[in-house]
């Protein structure tokens, strides 16, 4: 298993942990619903054949300080 799709798997898990936690009803479902985010991520990783070395490199800056996903990572 990758790394990405390990850090991914382990955020849903906090997500699921924090929410079972949690009384305020709003912020739990939130949770969950980032939890189903991280496990489908997690999910096209496998999907696309995508692997470590590929990801790194979709991942590195183009040079010109823009980001070539368009987003911050995997709180995005």
């Amino acid at each position: 298993m990758s790394i990405e799709k390990r850090a991914l798997l382990d955020h849903a898990e906090r997500c699921r942990r924090v929410a079972g936690e949690l009384a305020h009803n709003a912020a739990a479902r939130r949770l969950q619903s980032m939890a189903e985010e991280y496990e489908e991520r997690a999910a096209r990783l496998d999907d696309d054949g995508v692997d470590v070395k590929q990801s790194h490199a979709r991942r590195c800056h183009a040079g010109d300080g823009s980001d070539r996903e368009g987003h911050g990572g995997l709180n995005s």
